[in-house]
């Protein structure tokens, strides 16, 4: 049974724990968390942008599968991909939101590790041959060594496209699959039925139900994080980023609650920010016809969202306030009076009435490192500008800065733990140019040599040109999560609860892979 006592233990029943016997000439079903970024190619397919999500379930959940079966079991694999909209026509299902491409793509990764040992089976080019899927596995036409990938998760392009319907697919699902392995972290804080249901029927069936390689390296480390913040409020430093307050609402006031050291407020949030500080000063609160014009927006909903976001702000700075938090807000701000346009500048505080901010100034950036002095521990979810505009590089600036200043503290102070709460945080780090991780590390290594030896004799190359691999292995105390939604949930469960119980039971997803959840 899990534990649920303060020890704080996992509490989740983990793949690695299996022996070869519980997997070898077995059917796996392993949820995955694929909804990587794509983008469009001059043919008009598309590729994926950024494997990361990818390579990690390689690294660390399939190595495993690999180690205990050596590719006799044949594997499933389920993930959703996008957030397509039914059209009368069904135009549009398959381009961007076809899994096909991740498929592909993860073929390629595989070879490149396991040469012919695992033979891809992409999914079908349509939603609506789900049922085809399962039916290829379940007449046993998938041979050992065999993945099958199955159409996107999120949508069945089918008439009965019912939730009966898809209760009825998940029930075949348990009956064909031997063992459920769950490796979508970033997926855990949603209730779905491929993430609670199906691990659920398969558990009453008496089958294994486990937590993949990377889904309990996520928990262990986030855990390990948040436990040092509770152990150590005053020591933190939150850089908190994107679009909405209302995204983070709740994990930011539960660091305010727990009294951390410092937030940073970064990105479009900041603009919330300075309009709830003007109207706290004014003692008089915006209205839809009173917002700033050029953030008022020609629908009714957009200003009524607004002013929700200026109001949850508001909140924050009361609660900081209170709690003794130094919430800080840039310096300075990379200033446009378009949004598409490439000619910026650097202003204390934009005017609202005919200005956006789209990134922070050069005067908040060059002041990045007196954020973290007496600091260990540090969060950063958002990116801090419009790091991904389609016309100018300059406003990804802030949040590439910052990534930069993270890694080298992390390789610099081994007291130092950083954790990167996924999404577009994530996708920053790719940003970095590899010479540029390269020469960091290489800075840090030769500040490890004794003084008497002669650096100008020593050769110090890597043979990976690849960023991903340069960051995800040269700082130990650098994590970077899968998930960026299920971060800010597990880590709000966990502050909230003051560790107590299973870390498990923080997340819906990851619940049901407790020996004790209900059924």
């Amino acid at each position: 049974m899990a534990n649920t006592n303060s020890s704080n233990s996992i509490g989740m029943n983990q793949l690695a724990e299996m022996k070869s016997d519980d997997l070898r000439g077995k059917t796996i079903f392993i949820r995955c968390d694929f909804n990587v970024p794509l983008r469009s190619t001059a043919k008009g397919l598309y590729r994926v942008a950024d494997d990361t999500r990818i390579r990690r379930f390689l690294d660390l959940t399939f190595r495993k599968i690999h180690e205990l079966t050596e590719g006799d079991c044949r594997i499933i694999i389920g993930s959703h991909l996008g957030r397509p909209h039914k059209t009368k026509d069904h135009s549009g299902w398959d381009g961007i939101f076809n899994i096909q491409f991740v498929s592909s793509h993860f073929d390629t990764l595989i070879r490149r590790i396991y040469g012919d040992t695992y033979t891809i089976f992409p999914p079908e080019t349509i939603d609506s041959h789900m049922q085809h899927s399962l039916e290829i596995v379940a007449h046993k036409r998938l041979p050992p060594g065999g993945i099958k990938f199955l159409p996107n998760l999120r949508y069945l392009l089918d008439p009965k496209n019912t939730d009966i319907y898809r209760t009825e697919i998940i029930t075949q699902l348990a009956e064909i699959a031997d063992v459920y392995v769950n490796c979508a972290f970033g997926c855990s804080h949603r209730v779905t039925k491929s993430i609670k249901l199906l691990p659920q029927l398969m558990r009453q069936k008496g089958k294994p139900v486990v937590s993949g390689v990377l889904l309990y390296e996520e928990i262990h480390s986030l855990g390990r994080f948040a436990s040092k913040v509770l152990a150590q409020p005053r020591k933190t430093l939150v850089v908190a980023g994107g679009a909405k307050v209302s995204d983070k609402i709740e994990i930011l006031k539960q660091f305010v609650s727990t009294g951390v050291k410092s937030i940073l407020i970064g990105g479009k949030m900041a603009t919330a920010f300075l309009l709830a500080q003007q109207q706290k000063e004014l003692l008089k609160p915006f209205q839809k016809d009173t917002l700033p014009a050029k953030l008022q927006s020609q629908t009714d909903n957009e200003n009524i969202e607004l002013l929700n976001e200026i109001n949850l702000a508001e909140k924050i700075i009361e609660l900081a306030e209170v709690n003794k938090v130094n919430l800080c807000l840039p310096d300075d701000y990379k200033v446009v009076t378009d949004f598409q346009s490439t000619i910026f500048e650097n202003k204390s505080l934009p005017d609202f009435s005919k200005e956006l901010q789209l990134d922070l100034g050069e005067k908040t950036i060059a002041q990045f490192e007196d954020l973290f002095k007496d600091v260990e521990n540090v969060f950063w979810n958002g990116p801090l500008g419009a790091y991904d505009h389609p016309a100018c590089s300059y406003y990804a600036e802030g949040s590439l800065e910052l990534a930069k200043l993270l890694f080298q503290l992390a390789l610099s102070n081994p007291k130092m733990f950083v954790v990167i709460g996924g999404g577009d945080s994530a996708a920053i780090l790719n940003k970095i140019g590899i010479t540029e991780l390269k020469k960091m590390i290489k800075v840090q290594i030769e500040k490890q040599f004794h003084p008497t030896i002669n650096r100008n004799q020593i050769s110090i190359d890597f043979l990976e040109n690849d960023a991903y691999q340069l960051w995800n292995y040269f700082a130990q105390n650098f994590f970077v999560s899968t998930g960026g939604g299920a971060s800010l949930e597990f880590l709000n469960g966990f502050l909230k609860e003051k560790a107590k119980g299973d870390m498990a039971s923080y997340l819906p997803g990851t619940a049901t892979l407790m020996e004790s959840c209900e059924i």
